[in-house]
């Protein structure tokens, strides 16, 4: 008896680059199956998208002061850590 599974089905075709790039994905990743390395890529886009529109939400609620202080102390931190390793 054939038993309906409560999760969705996708079915892709890729172009041969994309499907390149996958197998590439897959064997830095150790996947065998082409289907767990699109849900894997396809979580981990759906996890990384969430968090930009927090840090998005946070930017906009900050003032113009504060947004120029915080790039100040960034662009500060970013000449002392580069002077470091240049020595």
């Amino acid at each position: 008896m054939y038993m309906p599974s409560d999760k969705k089905r996708i079915n892709l075709t890729v172009p041969d680059e994309v499907y390149a790039k996958l197998r590439t994905y897959k064997g830095k990743n150790g996947i065998t199956n082409d289907a767990s390395a699109c849900l894997q890529l396809i979580v981990q886009q759906l996890q990384a998208q969430e968090n930009n529109e927090l840090i998005f939400k946070a930017i906009r609620a900050l003032s113009e002061d504060d947004l120029k202080k915080i790039s100040q102390e960034g662009i500060a931190y970013t000449k002392e850590l580069a002077e470091k390793l240049s020595k």
